[in-house]
């Protein structure tokens, strides 16, 4: 019974992982509009200001939307990933899973520090879904193993 819960678990958080990818790419479809002038003058400094990265000339926004394009692809791979790797043998599903809560909880450090709500609890929430998994996933493992 545990092992189901696992596997529950498991693929619910890789299709949590997919929503989050998808949900973060509904940002690089349209542009921010500025609210007033300071804004306006921000987007346009972050566009049209360029500097040089070892001999290319970027903008801040090239940046941004290039770490932003990373998170919506990175998110869509591991979680399609995980939604191949589901119906794996359990010990493979925690290993995966171990390695899914590491990375979703260093993630959600970084976005508590620098980003707003809905990143931040979109990540926890995966977290939470892959330690859970793992936890399920040990027990039914350690058992076998006895």
């Amino acid at each position: 019974m545990a092992d189901t819960w696992g596997r529950r678990l498991f693929t619910a958080g890789a299709i949590w992982l997919i929503l989050l990818g998808l949900v973060h790419a509904l940002s690089l479809v349209r542009d921010l509009q500025p609210g007033n002038a300071t804004e306006r003058q921000l987007f346009d400094l972050m566009s049209s200001y360029r500097f040089n990265l070892l001999g290319s000339m970027r903008s801040m926004d090239n940046l941004f939307r290039g770490f932003s394009t990373c998170f919506t692809l990175g998110s869509l791979a591991v979680g399609s990933l995980d939604w191949v790797l589901r119906r794996e043998r359990s010990e493979l599903l925690k290993r995966a899973a171990v390695v899914n809560t590491a990375w979703l909880a260093a993630m959600t450090v970084v976005s508590l520090r620098y980003f707003f709500v809905v990143p931040t609890s979109f990540l926890s929430v995966a977290a939470v879904l892959f330690a859970l998994a793992s936890l399920t996933l040990s027990r039914r493992a350690s058992a076998a193993a006895l």
